[in-house]
């Protein structure tokens, strides 16, 4: 459709917004006419506008979450790098304090259905948008925490036992209520919405989601079931396909694909680049004098800047080669798909060379035609380093190296014939970006040691920089400009993975690796994948989510949902073991100029390879400060385990 709601206004209707008095929130203190707002179905829908940006805006922080996992690295110094290092308390909130947003989806609920100048049939919907929002809400607080406080009703200042409601007894409690509320929207919403509006295949895909989370933390079959049943009923509803041009499903051409189930949809009129992470926190802050030493360029090429300046971002995450190394290639020899080192066209042309690696032996060169000046090879131009070789906890500081025996070049072997996502997902050495020829090698343009740093420049530490859904801005993407936007929230390759995976759980392997080569096939213009076994079915189908949903909020949580499975789900390990993955150093990579060596090493900055995974972080804590708060109020509620 050509229509969407814009959910980042800060809404046409002033009495939309409430305003709590207690931690409870058991009234509104604004001045609006509660008569008016449910009056008519455009009134209600105002309301029903502004909780959509409470509640979806939960499910779109790729850049908070991402940084959690060896898909990427977040160098902000602080926030996700000390989550992934597990430097949080019992005090840490992973959203508790829900209860002004709950009030808003119980009103919903309530009020749409005590109207009688609202026709039947939209009451019905509003009534099940509502339960679909609180169950969404609800769903957020359980996979973070587990438990959470169930307020199904509006609140009035004279229930007072309902201030005693206790906090869910357990998951499985938790996730009672979530399927409540979904099975209630599935009921009631209706088959078509504007685009950026729920309906009845928004609640079945969410609950093919909700489902194998909650069969994970609770080992409830009947939640497989469940979860396949939901995602059929998306697929074969004949109301979304499959998009061939996955890149474009997350720019402004995608903004309507076919694929997407619902998006979270902003507009230029009060939107700027700035006010989006994906955006201004994932592009490098470069220009042409930093490309320059003593006024002489010695890196490049140099910007086109046909609209401005670039590259004016404040880059604060960037991807790894651990996501990197997830995309396969096609072997040039037998036309199988492999890991890039294991390709005939690397083995042929590529020998190890780690041993003859030496500090300095990449050491930057000018650019074409410029001769090397006085004083400029800089120690933090060095590559590599002396510290580049040192060890951390995790490991080796260099991972590897190769080095090129042939004429071919090193980034025509490494990706070439590569899974047609990871380009569309990640920018790397030798493409062309925002209309200027980008370079990630020594000395390039947007390389991680442009300016003679690595550190608090805004630039990739990894070599690579995120892409997909990074929008084209006119003129050109600065903080200030303006840009429409739309996240993309659920959409149908994943339930096609959502159904693999409660297939392999169900030991179900063919109809399984039916589904996984779904996206793998279509997105990703690879051969079909085949696994003579669970163990083989489990692993492609791993990969497939890992690079199918990279960037898109995913991978931490199903990191967690496959620990707790465990078996072929987490490495052979039991149930609720250490997830290895959250555990491990994240990796960059260095190329000579010349295309000709290349070595892999640990990111360190910010102590970046410090990860650390203990099991107490299946579930976060219930905040003590809020369950000290309830105890002084007579209100007894358990702490998570291990907090």
């Amino acid at each position: 459709m050509n229509k969407y709601i814009n959910i980042g206004f800060g809404l046409m209707l002033g009495f939309c917004s409430l305003i709590s008095c207690d931690t409870m929130d058991t009234e509104n203190l604004e001045a609006y006419d509660e008569e008016l707002v449910w009056s008519t179905k455009n009134n209600a829908d105002a309301f029903v506008y502004n909780v959509y940006s409470d509640v979806i805006g939960l499910y779109t922080g790729r850049l908070a979450v991402e940084g959690r996992t060896p898909n990427a690295c977040d160098f902000t110094g602080f926030s996700q790098n000390d989550f992934a290092a597990e430097n949080i308390d019992r005090y840490y909130d992973a959203g508790f304090d829900k209860f002004g947003v709950l009030r808003k989806c119980n009103m919903i609920i309530e009020k749409s259905e005590a109207s009688n100048s609202i026709s039947e049939i939209d009451r019905q919907a509003l009534v099940a948008e509502g339960h679909l929002l609180r169950g969404l809400v609800y769903f957020y607080q359980a996979k973070t925490m587990g438990r959470f406080v169930p307020i199904n009703r509006v609140l009035t200042t004279e229930d007072t036992e309902a201030f005693k409601t206790p906090i869910t007894k357990d998951v499985s409690e938790s996730y009672q209520y979530i399927i409540e509320d979904l099975d209630a929207a599935i009921a009631g919403m209706p088959e078509e919405s504007e685009s950026g509006r729920m309906n009845k295949w928004t609640a079945y895909g969410f609950k093919s989601r909700v489902c194998l989370q909650a069969y994970a933390y609770t080992k409830d079959a009947s939640y497989l079931d469940q979860a396949i049943e939901a995602a059929d009923a998306v697929i074969n509803s004949g109301k979304y396909s499959i998009d061939p041009d996955f890149e474009n499903i997350f720019l402004e051409a995608g903004k309507y694909s076919s694929e997407i189930i619902l998006g979270k949809y902003y507009l230029s009129e009060n939107t700027t680049v700035g006010a989006i992470p994906e955006l201004i926190n994932v592009v490098p802050n470069v220009n042409d004098n930093n490309l320059k030493f003593e006024g002489e360029y010695v890196c490049g090429p140099q910007f086109e800047m046909k609209k401005g300046q670039t590259f004016i971002g404040w880059a604060f995450a960037c991807p790894t080669q651990n996501l990197v190394d997830e995309y396969f290639v096609i072997d040039e020899e037998d036309g199988k798909e492999k890991r890039w080192n294991e390709t005939s066209q690397y083995k042929n042309n590529v020998v190890n060379d780690l041993s003859n690696l030496q500090v300095g032996s990449y050491t930057y060169l000018p650019a074409e035609g410029v001769s090397i000046l006085p004083g400029a090879r800089k120690a933090s131009w060095t590559v590599p380093g002396n510290e580049d070789f040192d060890e951390t906890e995790k490991g080796k500081g260099i991972l590897m190296a190769g080095r090129v025996t042939t004429d071919r070049n090193l980034v025509d072997i490494l990706y070439k014939n590569r899974d047609k996502r990871m380009d569309a997902t990640i920018v790397r050495d030798s493409v062309t970006w925002f209309e200027e020829m980008v370079t990630l090698c020594c000395n390039g343009n947007l390389w991680s040691n442009v300016s003679g740093t690595d550190a608090n420049g805004h630039r990739t530490l990894s070599n690579y920089i995120w892409k997909k859904g990074v929008y084209p801005v006119d003129p050109f993407l600065g903080a200030s400009n303006i840009t429409d936007y739309h996240y993309v929230v659920l959409r149908l390759g994943e339930i096609y993975l959502n159904k693999a995976e409660a297939l392999l759980l169900k030991g179900e392997v063919a109809k399984a690796m039916e589904a996984i080569n779904v996206t793998h096939v279509q997105h990703g213009g690879m051969p079909e994948m085949t696994a003579n076994s669970l163990s083989e079915a489990w692993k492609c189908y791993k990969r497939e989510r890992r690079i199918e949903l990279a960037w898109e909020n995913d991978y931490y949580w199903s990191l967690l949902r496959w620990g707790k499975i465990g078996g072929d789900a987490n490495d052979g390990k039991a149930p609720g073991d250490v997830i290895d993955d959250l555990n491990e150093p994240v990796y960059k990579i260095q190329i000579t100029k010349d295309r000709k060596r290349f070595y892999i090493q640990q990111i360190k900055t910010y102590r970046s390879w410090n990860r650390k995974f203990s099991t107490k972080r299946y579930l976060l804590p219930i905040p003590q400060g809020q369950l000290d708060t309830r105890a002084a109020s007579g209100i007894m509620d358990a702490q998570n385990e291990g907090w």
